[in-house]
């Protein structure tokens, strides 16, 4: 359920009614728990998100590859929707990264 406050900011209601009605027609929710809701309509956000991304990649892998830069499509999709952003707190990041100097320094 951790996506799903996430999801229900990046998509609008209309949007979400349009997708579900894409994605499952006239699916009738049965006696549903609200955690399965949010569950059901984060998979059907995210998967439909995935295939937007996939489609885009598919258009640029020539030109990656030409270019050099290939990228694997997860590589790509963590790059495009920003999972592979690290989201710890800057002085998290600051020090772990001095500890990886460090070690350099240590030769370790």
């Amino acid at each position: 359920m951790e996506g799903g406050f996430y999801i229900g900011c990046q998509v609008n209601e209309m949007e979400l009614k349009e997708i579900l009605l894409r994605r499952y027609g006239k699916y009738v929710f049965p006696d549903m728990k609200f955690d399965e809701f949010i569950e059901f309509v984060s998979l059907a956000v995210t998967k439909e998100r995935k295939e937007e991304v996939r489609g885009e990649y598919l258009v640029l892998l020539p030109l990656l590859i030409r270019s050099g830069k290939y990228m694997t499509f997860d590589q790509f999709f963590d790059e495009r929707t920003g999972a592979n952003i690290d989201w710890r707190p800057s002085d998290e990041i600051l020090k772990e990264a001095e500890q990886i100097q460090e070690r350099f320094k240590n030769g370790s």
